[in-house]
């Protein structure tokens, strides 16, 4: 112990002797740990950290699959109720369901999270309010009998001022009153990243949810379940159970539905980013970026490990008068070796307040969004072990082969004040080039590939999306915010439409429920008289649901016969519109007008034939696709205004605002964008690690550059007599 005490006593001496050499290698060390603790920091959060609740390892969610398929499905609510009952493997079984909603905060509404919950939610992850209650169990009996609510922390601080008698008061969501009961402990973010601001009891689910989900229907799978296991019950003994709950409940229910469905279990943690498919997409994306940032700390160390060398130089007669008096190679080479863990612990300590640095900038480049997924990015003791660990092998491997280098001189000639042997000399330059050339190709190769990633964004972007983007706007309107009834809402429809088609320098404006390129999409189930599906084909397709002027406002080109139009009412027969893939694919060769197909339990005629688009990604291939009339489809509060102008669509933004605040003024401003930021958004999955791979890019070649320069000024220095 002494000995060590020694040699960091030492170290440390030699350190503060060398001021500039000990700034650069710890900066540069610094800056490599910094990025690596930075990626580990948003992955820690967002798969790693515990769940904020209590005893989160033994949580469990439990979806609905089926046999020959491995998706994961939502359940739904009379399964939820008889796997609740009729299992010994769970302590506590409950029921939750995201969904935006409006709640009203400091005398204006605002769109927020929403959590729609059973009774037991807050029992089951043991989580206790901070102020008032939880949901009592009869608040889960009676559809629409119990209003209340219970407040996060986050919005009882910001949006009603830490009001201390908020327990009992009123507050308005999608403009109907609730009485808050509760408001959850500082830190509860629930099971998702993103933190809900409200949680209702699912018996309120019609005044919350504009879409009709059902309490009693044993086929709408909509409800995600969150189980706690018992003590002593591993989740394999519990997947077990739950699998024989789902086999009496296939007996109990025969139904092609119903045909060998089972309950799969999944941990919590890995549940809390969308949906499975999302995680592991996300975990793909960090791994990239650890691999990329693993690179940058190698190039930093070979940097190091560069001056290094150059410092070993000086130090050869010190080094050679130690090993004269006595002490053994190994004593010398623990001596530097500590000296460059010192270095690193320095870089280490540097790193994490560049980690920190580098998180804000990570946050920057998350794509823009209603919801932005929250990370608590404060250190935990997963991030101080892992720069701890980076810090210790970065030591390890920037000193160890220096010092050997150092060890090898000829004491002899280094105690005359000589040049070092030729043989060494040769050996360190050849050391020296090396790591060079290494941190020069490391250097490049990074760059290559945020080259080959900005190339295929720029290819992407290039892809003709199907419609016109220029000149147009895109305007959420849900009427779900408001307790709008069909009559009502079908008003307020036909009013948004004349109005802003009346305001200065707008050509054209329609409706629409779902967006090309959206986050979300219809799809429906088609049979075809005379199409006879091959085995497997799937009939299950994109659909959309659009207003009068849709074609002409998207500019997506009418191929044959006709757009959607204001002859399409409730009163008239049936019509679609279909594109290109839909009409090769079923009517080949044949003229697709005056066609027929069935959906939804209906027969629609073909009036036209629009050009193929990009619905889900810009990168997919072409796939069938069809439109039905607004008017002649179930009233859905949930649509997307498009508006078309002549000049900059920007100009139209204020006034379009200002004619939705005045005919819904219980309705939250929308967030408003043109159809080319509309369009951006939708492929920041792809432009952001490509940027991220850029910045670390950039970054290693810097490193490298310092790499040269140390090289090139230590060259120099040896050949001063020369």
């Amino acid at each position: 112990m002494s000995g060590l005490l020694q040699d960091l006593k030492y170290g440390l001496r030699m350190l503060t002797k060398n001021p500039g050499f000990t700034a650069v290698a710890v900066i540069t060390l610094a800056l490599g740990i910094g990025a690596n603790t930075a990626i580990f920091t948003a992955a820690n959060s967002l798969l790693l950290r515990p769940l904020p609740v209590e005893q989160p390892d033994r949580l469990v969610a439990v979806f609905t699959t089926h046999k020959g398929d491995d998706t994961f499905n939502p359940n739904s609510y009379p399964d939820y109720a008889d796997l609740r009952d009729h299992n010994q493997v769970f302590s506590g079984v409950a029921g939750h369901f995201y969904w935006p909603m409006s709640l009203k905060m400091s005398d204006r509404p605002e769109v927020v999270m929403g959590q729609v919950v059973t009774s037991n939610y807050f029992t089951v992850l043991g989580v206790k309010p901070f102020l008032g209650r939880a949901f009592l169990p009869e608040e889960n009996e009676t559809p629409g009998s119990h209003p209340v609510a219970i407040l996060s922390y986050r919005s009882w601080r910001n949006g009603f001022d830490s009001d201390p008698q908020i327990i009992g008061k009123k507050v308005l969501v999608n403009d109907y009153p609730f009485t808050v009961v509760g408001v959850t402990p500082k830190g509860f973010t629930g099971l998702s990243a993103v933190a809900p601001a409200v949680w209702v009891p699912v018996t309120m689910i019609r005044q919350v949810i504009p879409y009709p989900i059902s309490l009693t229907d044993r086929y709408d799978s909509w409800l995600l379940i969150v189980a706690r296991l018992k003590p002593h019950v591993s989740i394999a003994q519990a997947a077990a159970a739950a699998k024989v709950v789902a086999g009496n409940l296939n007996k109990e229910y025969p139904s092609s539905d119903n045909t060998e469905k089972s309950f799969s279990l999944v941990e919590s943690n890995r549940n809390r980013i969308g949906t499975l498919n999302t995680t592991d997409g996300i975990q793909r994306v960090f791994a990239l970026l650890m691999m990329v940032v693993g690179v940058v700390l190698l190039i930093a160390c070979f940097n190091v490990a560069n001056l290094q060398l150059a410092r070993a130089s000086g130090r050869q007669r010190e080094i050679a008068l130690r090993t004269s008096l006595g002490a053994s190679r190994a004593r010398i080479l623990r001596q530097l070796l500590t000296e460059s863990l010192l270095l690193s612990l320095l870089g280490g300590l540097g790193g994490l307040f560049v980690g920190a640095w580098a998180m804000d900038l990570l946050l920057a480049l998350q794509p823009p969004s209603l919801f932005p997924i929250e990370l608590n990015v404060s250190p935990d003791w997963r991030v101080f072990g892992f720069t701890l660990l980076l810090a210790v092998l970065a030591g390890i491997l920037f000193g160890l082969s220096p010092a050997l280098q150092a060890t090898r001189s000829d004491q002899a000639a280094a105690l005359k004040e000589q040049t070092p042997a030729l043989s060494h000399s040769r050996a360190r330059a050849r050391l020296q080039n090396a790591l060079v050339v290494a941190q020069i190709a490391l250097s490049l190769v990074l760059m290559i590939t945020a080259g080959l990633f900005a190339r295929s964004l720029q290819h992407t972007l290039a892809v003709d999306p199907g419609f016109n983007p220029r000149h147009a706007l895109v305007v959420p309107v849900d009427l779900g915010f408001g307790q709008y009834s069909e009559s009502a809402g079908r008003r307020f429809e036909r009013q948004l439409i004349d109005r802003v088609k009346a305001l200065p320098g707008v050509q054209s404006a329609a409706l629409a429920v779902d967006m090309p390129l959206g986050q979300l999409h219809l799809h429906g189930f088609v049979t075809i008289a005379g199409y006879v599906p091959a085995p497997g084909e799937q009939m299950v397709m994109r659909r959309n649901v659009v207003g009068a002027d849709y074609f002409r406002t998207m500019g997506i080109p009418i191929l044959e016969g006709r757009g959607i139009d204001e002859r399409d009412t409730e009163n008239s027969r049936p019509v679609a519109v279909i594109n290109e893939t839909m009409a090769q694919r079923y009517w080949p060769g044949q003229d697709p007008v005056g066609r027929t197909f069935e959906n939804s339990g209906r027969d629609w005629e073909v009036v036209g034939v629009a050009k193929d688009g990009k619905y889900d990604a810009l990168n997919e291939t072409p796939q069938p696709y069809f439109c039905l009339p607004l008017r002649q489809t179930d009233f859905v509060k949930r649509l997307h205004l498009l508006v078309r102008t002549a000049g900059d669509p920007r100009g139209a933004m204020l006034p379009v605002l200002q004619v939705l605040q005045q005919l819904g003024p219980d309705l939250p401003p929308p967030r408003i964008l043109t159809l080319n930021q509309f369009m951006d958004e939708s492929v920041q999955g792809t432009a952001g690690p490509a940027q991220i791979v850029g910045i670390f890019g950039l970054l290693a070649l810097v490193l490298a550059m310092v790499g040269v320069y140390g090289v090139m000024s230590y060259s120099v220095s040896q050949r001063t007599h020369e």
